[in-house]
């Protein structure tokens, strides 16, 4: 024996005896390869699954059971199958199946946009709660204003929460594109009145024109049902809109033949509904030093409450974007070294709270960030002496970063929005420096990979802001109290009432109809601006509606919107 016992009168302790606990961390996957071999040479196979076309694949029960709650329970519970060879499945297709049994003696599995809906259904049957969660991850990266209603519709046919959650905050955010959509112009009525019932009474009105106009004759036999709480008025003029009729008298004409006017001479009617909730968020910014503070406004309040600080607080000149409920900051560079910075950092809106997040692939400052398909775009921006063209998109999830293509022309200080599946970058400077002002729209189509330019900005400078609101593009702040609208379809712009004051590097946001612009610099009184400033496209008019915590410029404005 190599290590002989104890010769001492009385024996050693057992916690004096030397030992090793050994962790043999090859172990799981050298099982997990050993069962993979045993399913593909049908060793010890004890259960068979049948699909739907009939085709059987033999397994273990003890496989299954392991990673399905549903096999678990019949085969543990007093079942029939308990004791059966054979297990029917006859709504779940081979090729799905065959991926799922895979999965288990793997835990791999490929999901594409062809197979993740029927995926998702059988991993939701079967209880494969892994497999369940990671075909949701995938539709929330898919989710966008084409199909969103599709997507809310599947969620809660299916459970999924985090999915419903992301459909609704989208469809709360751009409302009005949604509408555009063919999804929305095919919802039945019961939907329709869902969809609805979270907006306000004029987009309500829109929404409701565009669907009757879909299909008038036999839609506006539903018009009583809906109970919509709508201005009568404002039904009226979006039904001539979307009907072709000159007249209200034409228009009453027609609805008396549908026997629908009794509803427009009595008072609105209202039901119970939930509304979605818009908070702005305020990132950071530059007040003679950078700042670090995160403040949010509540629209309804009109109050402001501080979040977590940034915890990068020494750099200026990022950039901010938001996609579902995540902001992220990524870029900019450092105030006392100038050291440009490739670093991201992702706050969690919902948590109020910061993670750092994949490293963009090239450094840069006074660069643009947006959103839009599901993932996070990055653009322009200066890392040397000149603006750069170059693009990235960063993929929540595969939590990586890749390059698509270049703009037309590299861009800094410029202003980016989304509408659509197009993103839009408006002015900037370029050359050594930033001498020059850029006086171009530039446009990159999403599912094309391709940059273009539109037209020419009506002041082409930089510190602007470009938001999308109802299906157009508005250009406010810079250097004048200059304010136009632009309409993507038909190339026009047209100008709108001038601002209040003139803010260079202000923020800007669209919610609930309206266009916010915050904070800024006043070149003209050489000072930083701490007041807000609404514009309603209906009046054409600008106000004054409060001021931001601290006065600042360079800073991120975003509005998260909880459509639950």
């Amino acid at each position: 024996m190599l290590i002989r016992p104890t010769t001492t009168a009385s024996p050693r302790r057992s916690q004096d005896l030397y030992s090793y606990d050994f962790h043999d961390v090859s172990h799981p996957e050298e099982v997990l390869d050993a069962l993979r071999g045993f399913y593909s040479d049908g060793l010890f196979t004890d259960i068979a699954l049948q699909c739907s076309s009939g085709q059987v694949l033999r397994c273990h029960k003890v496989a299954l059971c392991a990673r399905s709650s549903y096999f678990r329970v019949m085969f543990t519970a007093d079942m029939k199958e308990r004791t059966d060879s054979l297990v029917r499945l006859p709504v779940v297709e081979v090729e799905v199946l065959s991926a799922l049994v895979d999965y288990i003696y793997s835990s791999r599995l490929t999901i594409t946009q062809l197979n993740v809906e029927r995926m998702l259904k059988a991993a939701d049957l079967l209880q494969f709660g892994a497999v369940k969660r990671a075909c949701e991850a995938f539709l929330v990266r898919l989710l966008d204003v084409d199909n969103c209603l599709g997507m809310l519709a599947f969620s809660q046919l299916h459970a999924c929460l985090t999915l419903e959650k992301e459909a609704r905050r989208l469809l709360a955010g751009r409302f009005q594109e949604v509408i555009q959509e063919e999804e929305f112009l095919e919802l039945d009525p019961d939907s329709l009145k869902t969809v609805l019932a979270e907006e306000n009474q004029e987009v309500v009105a829109e929404a409701v024109g565009r669907w009757l106009g879909h299909d008038p004759l036999i839609r506006t036999k539903h018009l009583s049902s809906l109970a919509l709480d709508v201005n009568p008025a404002n039904l009226n003029n979006a039904l001539l809109k979307m009907l072709g009729y000159d007249e209200l008298s034409d228009f009453d004409s027609f609805l008396s033949l549908l026997t629908l006017t009794p509803m427009f001479k009595q008072p609105s009617m209202s039901f119970t509904r939930m509304r979605s909730s818009y908070k702005m968020i305020v990132v950071g910014g530059y007040h003679w030093r950078p700042l670090r503070e995160v403040q949010r406004w509540d629209l309804s309040s009109g109050e402001w409450v501080q979040g977590e600080d940034m915890p990068d607080h020494s750099k200026e000149s990022y950039a901010v974007a938001l996609l579902g409920c995540t902001i992220y900051v990524s870029g900019g560079y450092r105030t006392n070294t100038t050291e440009v910075l490739d670093a991201v950092w992702e706050y969690n809106s919902e948590s109020d709270c910061w993670t750092e997040g994949q490293p963009m692939l090239i450094a840069r400052y006074y660069h643009c960030s947006v959103a839009c398909c599901g993932c996070v775009y990055v653009m322009g921006g200066y890392r040397g002496g000149s603006a750069m063209p170059r693009t990235e998109m960063f993929d929540p999830l595969k939590r990586t970063w890749m390059a698509v293509a270049d703009m037309v022309q590299g861009v800094g200080n410029a202003s980016v929005t989304v509408l659509g599946n197009s993103i839009y970058v408006a002015g900037g400077h370029y050359g050594f420096k930033g001498i020059c002002n850029y006086d171009k729209i530039q446009r990159y189509k999403v599912d094309v990979d391709q940059w273009s330019t539109l037209t020419t900005c009506p002041h082409p400078e930089y510190g602007m802001c470009l938001v999308s609101l109802n299906c157009s593009l508005y250009l406010v702040g810079g250097q004048t109290t200059l304010a136009e609208r632009f309409n993507p379809d038909t190339e026009e712009w047209i100008p709108l009432a001038s601002m209040k004051e003139r803010r260079i590097e202000c923020g800007a946001v669209a919610m609930l109809g309206c266009v916010y612009v915050t904070g800024g610099y006043s070149c003209s009184e050489g000072t930083y601006l701490q007041s807000m400033e609404k514009y309603d496209p209906h009046t054409d008019t600008w106000d004054i509606v409060g001021d931001l915590p601290e006065a600042a410029r360079l800073h991120g404005c975003v509005c998260v919107c909880n459509g639950t």
